[in-house]
């Protein structure tokens, strides 16, 4: 068996470092390291983060029929933070897997969830959205994580955090409304005097 080809690109971000050239790819694994990033992001105008910064790592494992693309990330996106509304770099990390398949019944290129369909005399396929989508599916409903570990300057509102946790302290010490008191106090009280003229 013959050595297998391994390819190194490192800190690549232009749009054109996610188009794999198919054609120029024979058989074996390659390894790719480019930047999810300002730059990257520009090419989704409809994109909900405009600024990260993420180391992708890519293995892609080409054979005459199909193509397993493995991606691995982990860096940062700028957005805010859903617990007091300040601007942070919310940590985001995945590993997700591609597979193409190379058919002569497909004419164009067709997806279907995690497969994609390619004829087998397409010259270059663009990683781009893919990798864009995961990045964005990364990123969790609630974009909170804890703010106050690590060294201080903590990079979320002080203030607001506190008066969020004095409301809890005062929720809790506040006494509970018990079944009689509701029973005792209905609001439609003022309306059973009507009928007595």
């Amino acid at each position: 068996m013959g050595a297998i080809p391994v390819q190194n690109d490192y800190a690549m971000s232009t749009p054109s470092a996610f188009i794999l050239p198919l054609k120029g790819l024979g058989k074996g694994f390659y390894e790719f390291d480019l930047r999810v990033d300002r730059d990257f992001l520009t090419n989704f105008p409809e994109s909900p983060i405009q600024v990260a910064d993420i180391d992708l790592h890519l293995i892609v494992d080409k054979q005459s029929r199909e193509m397993v693309v493995d991606l691995n990330f982990a860096g940062t996106v700028a957005t805010h933070c859903d617990r007091c509304l300040a601007d942070i770099d919310l940590p985001v990390s995945d590993r997700s897997q591609l597979i193409v398949k190379f058919t002569a019944e497909a004419n164009e290129q067709q997806d279907e969830g995690e497969i994609v369909y390619l004829h087998p005399d397409t010259n270059d396929f663009n990683l781009a959205p893919f990798v864009y989508e995961a990045v964005v599916l990364s990123i969790p409903m609630i974009r909170t994580y804890d703010c106050r570990s690590g060294e201080p300057p903590y990079p979320c509102d002080e203030d607001l955090l506190n008066r969020i946790e004095a409301s809890y302290d005062n929720a809790e010490e506040a006494p509970l409304k018990t079944q009689e008191d509701d029973e005792t106090s209905s609001p439609w009280d003022v309306l059973k005097d009507l009928n007595k003229n």
